[in-house]
């Protein structure tokens, strides 16, 4: 945690009151973003802050309300972004030692990132994952359109991402999070090809499918040279 301060962003905003207006910031510890060509405008799909309550609170009513944020961090914006309509967001409390009151944490997600939960907007061509692992990935879209896969499939279902153009890299702040365009039925048809061509193959024995240990979202960052570096382009 030494010089953890370094890797946050902020995220500021203003907070309307009866008579006057202020200027609320808060300190940012991720973001999943997805920026046009040039990095000036864009949407926010993930936003994760904390602070204190009454800060936290006011950070909840506007994303509800789809108001704009003002975020910069490391390497990042500054850039002003709104999680769009129908946001999702969930509160908690982070106890410090040390500290007599807990710090508030809220962490909010675009209709678009809310929808790639277990079953979550299966007819929908767009995922949005914030990490760029391989066996991440796959895990993640076997979960949601309920796919046919084994954790050796991976890399082999990364150079097909690859191949069709259907991976793409996004902005983050302490991710590597990545948009997948596809449907379950592309993805199921690349698994028949495959199979039929011999380039991935079933387990030799039946039995329940043990996923190795992968990126949670309080993983550290991913950084530039992982499996995703240079090929989300």
């Amino acid at each position: 945690m030494k010089n953890a301060h370094e890797r946050l962003g902020w995220c500021g905003f203003t907070r309307e009151l009866k008579d006057s207006a202020v200027r609320v910031r808060l300190r940012l510890d991720r973001l999943v973003a997805e920026m046009d060509e040039d990095g000036s405008d864009g949407k926010a799909h993930l936003v994760s802050v904390v602070g204190g309550e009454s800060d936290v609170g006011a950070a909840w009513a506007a994303a509800l309300s789809n108001e704009r944020f003002r975020i910069e961090g490391p390497e990042f914006g500054p850039a002003e972004l709104s999680l769009g309509e129908k946001a999702e967001c969930f509160r908690g409390s982070l106890n410090v030692p040390g500290q007599r009151r807990p710090v508030r944490h809220l962490v909010a997600l675009s209709a678009d990132m809310a929808a790639t939960r277990l079953g979550g907007g299966v007819t929908s061509e767009r995922t949005i994952l914030a990490h760029s692992d391989p066996v991440f990935i796959l895990f993640r879209l076997s979960e949601r359109f309920g796919l046919p896969v084994v954790p050796g499939w991976a890399a082999w279902f990364t150079r097909e991402l690859k191949r069709h153009r259907a991976i793409t890299k996004l902005a983050g702040i302490a991710c590597n999070p990545v948009l997948i365009t596809g449907t379950k039925h592309d993805f199921l048809g690349w698994i028949s090809l495959g199979l039929k061509r011999g380039l991935i193959h079933f387990p030799d024995r039946n039995g329940p499918v043990q996923w190795p240990a992968m990126p949670t979202f309080l993983s550290p960052q991913v950084h530039a040279n992982d499996n995703c570096s240079g090929a989300c382009r």
